[in-house]
């Protein structure tokens, strides 16, 4: 792949219809709204204002491709055929797709991003290929059953602004076992999921198998009711709030739907006194919170330190949080970009407020003085040390470049601290002793852990990830990603 463009090469930006039954197609009422680069407030892109009217055409359009089109009656090797042309075809388009992801949500590394979203199409075409049924024998010789695995229908996906190309695995392991789709991207950044509907319906995918539907803040929340609570959708999956996750199982619930949650996270990145390296576990430390402006459900925005190495650790920490380089994510250099609006800055700064009262500041705190960042929506990377176990920042979810870092004693202290929230989505731990890490990875509440290497994606692609508590319901990515996207049937044969 090829880097991604400077913000001089940037091409004018698109105006986007709805994609419906293999067709680009204005909202139903005409409305459109825009979405404005968080770092110079430059247009970035125009997209249809959906409604209700145009979840129904959507949902129209995905009950008749499963209902009767010829998607789920394809062979495995057919669908991941399709996949495997739409993953070489994001590839081929990857400059011109990151460049306008990185213009929507503010962001730089895009690029990567696309290269994930295409192994993930390839991963989950292969695993539909390979996945087989299971055949049961009993008692009597005349007799078999056979336990089948079929897909479970038509998939309501609402999915969120910080991981733009996440129908990647959040719809398609549904797709490559034969479900059809509609998802409504998060508002801040639709252009990645077109596009991705447009590289699958150019490797093959026929009309109705993937739709997409988009909205303003206002109206999408509209249109992301009405796809949760459309009878025609047999199973919804969300990435968001907590709040809204708990909004789209109540509409959900009214036709029964299967329901797929990825919620919120406070995710505890705890250092044991017998660190292996201090330095490199600062590294993470610091990349885990300012990764995305900490707009990230895993990020690591609780630190958890062994009073004994607290002091060392800290001074290594602060420098490299010294050496984030904040400004336009077009510039090579930069390492944090903006926050994805001014809604989320405000969000950010009134936590940060909340720190003061509460914590003692150690850097940051406010937005940054320089004059050629004045029209962005950014924030200081900011730490707080001496935070109280319940305190605002300790417990809430902050979606910005603010770590809260506490102190423990032993084990059971930073297992209980780690557990000491609602949440339960990620944690990581550094440890020389296997032990002690594995005693920490059985006991925190987390549906992923890491050891000596927080945020380490390097075999996540291919593992479950999830959470418990309020950090949602079920799994995605893996076999186990794939497996919610089917239904079980029990079918019992007895010769003639």
């Amino acid at each position: 792949m090829t880097q991604e463009m400077s913000r001089q090469q940037l091409a004018a930006p698109e105006s986007w219809a709805n994609f419906i039954d293999g067709r680009w197609a204005e909202a139903a009422d005409g409305r459109t709204f825009e979405r404005r680069d968080p770092f110079d407030q430059t247009l970035a892109g125009t997209y249809a204002d959906s409604s209700e009217v145009d979840v129904e055409r959507a949902t129209v359009a995905a009950r008749a491709a499963f209902d009767s089109g010829p998607w789920p009656r394809m062979s495995a090797s057919e669908r991941a055929a399709v996949l495997g042309r739409a993953a070489k075809l994001l590839r081929e388009r990857a400059t011109s797709i990151a460049s306008m992801m990185t213009r929507e949500v503010g962001q730089p590394g895009q690029l990567g991003a696309v290269a994930e979203a295409a192994d993930h199409l390839e991963y989950f075409a292969g695993l539909a290929v390979s996945r087989r049924d299971e055949a049961v024998t009993g008692q009597h010789a005349d007799a078999i059953g056979l336990v089948a695995k079929e897909p479970v229908g038509v998939v309501g996906a609402l999915t969120s602004w910080n991981v733009p190309l996440s129908p990647a695995y959040k719809s398609c392991p549904g797709v490559a076992v034969g479900c059809s789709v509609v998802v409504k991207p998060g508002h801040q950044a639709s252009g990645g999921t077109l596009e991705l509907a447009r590289a699958l319906h150019d490797a093959g995918l026929p009309d109705g198998v993937f739709n997409v539907v988009t909205g303003a803040a206002d109206n999408g929340a509209v249109a992301g009711r009405a796809l949760a609570g459309s009878p025609r959708v047999d199973m919804v999956t969300f990435t968001g709030s907590s709040a809204t996750g708990r909004a789209v199982m109540r509409a959900a619930s009214d036709n029964l739907s299967k329901v797929s949650l990825e919620l919120g996270g406070k995710s505890p990145h705890v250092v044991f006194a017998d660190v292996p390296s201090i330095d490199r576990a600062a590294a993470a430390a610091a990349k885990g919170f300012v990764r995305l402006a900490g707009q990230s459900c895993q990020a690591g925005s609780r630190l958890l330190l062994h009073e004994d190495i607290k002091a060392e650790f800290l001074e290594r920490l602060l420098e490299h949080v010294a050496q984030t380089r904040i400004g336009d994510p077009f510039d090579s250099k930069t390492t944090c970009g903006p926050l994805v609006s001014a809604e989320q800055l405000e969000r950010v700064s009134a936590h940060a407020e909340s720190g003061k009262r509460t914590s003692r500041l150690l850097v940051g705190g406010e937005r940054p003085d320089e004059d050629d960042l004045a029209s962005g929506f950014f924030f200081q990377p900011t730490v707080f040390d001496e935070v109280p176990a319940d305190a605002q920042i300790a417990q809430e979810e902050i979606f910005g470049p603010v770590l809260a870092v506490l102190s423990f004693r032993d084990v059971d202290e930073a297992i209980a601290l780690s557990n000491r929230t609602a949440y339960g989505l990620a944690a990581g731990c550094w440890s020389a002793d296997l032990s002690t890490a594995m005693r920490f990875a059985r006991g925190v509440r987390a549906g992923i852990v890491w050891i000596n290497g927080f945020r380490d994606d390097s075999v996540l692609k291919q593992m479950p990830m999830g959470g418990y508590k309020q950090s949602g319901i079920g799994r995605e990515r893996g076999p186990e990603g794939m497996e919610a996207f089917l239904e079980t049937k029990s079918v019992m044969i007895k010769s003639v």
